[in-house]
C-alpha cells in the first residue's frame, strides 16, 4: 500500500501529463478518437474533461472502489482514502 500516492490522487496533487493533454487535443481537433486504452490507474485522464468517459478503456482497472484482499469488503475509493489516512501510517 503506497499512502502517499492514495492520498496525493484524492488530493489531486498529480497532474495530467502533456501525453494526456496531446491526445484530448488531438480528440478535441479532429473527433477521431476511438478509443482510449488507459493502463495506469491514477485516474490522470480524469482531469482531462474534454475526454468522452464512455470512450476510455481502464486496463488494468481504476482506483473508484477498493477491495479488501482479506475480506473482499468493497468501498468507494473516498471512503477508502479516509480508511488509508487515518489507519496506515507512513
Amino acid at each position: 500500500l503506497n499512502r502517499p500516492f492514495i492520498l496525493g490522487t484524492r488530493d489531486r496533487l498529480w497532474k495530467a501529463t502533456l501525453a494526456h493533454r496531446f491526445v484530448e487535443l488531438l480528440h478535441m481537433k479532429t473527433g477521431k478518437l476511438t478509443r482510449l486504452y488507459q493502463q495506469n490507474i491514477d485516474g490522470l485522464e480524469a482531469q482531462c474533461t474534454n475526454l468522452p468517459r464512455e470512450k476510455v478503456v481502464m486496463v488494468h482497472g481504476s482506483m473508484n472502489e477498493a477491495e479488501c484482499a482479506l475480506c473482499n469488503t468493497k468501498s468507494n475509493f473516498h471512503s477508502f482514502c479516509s480508511l488509508v489516512q487515518n489507519n496506515i501510517k507512513d
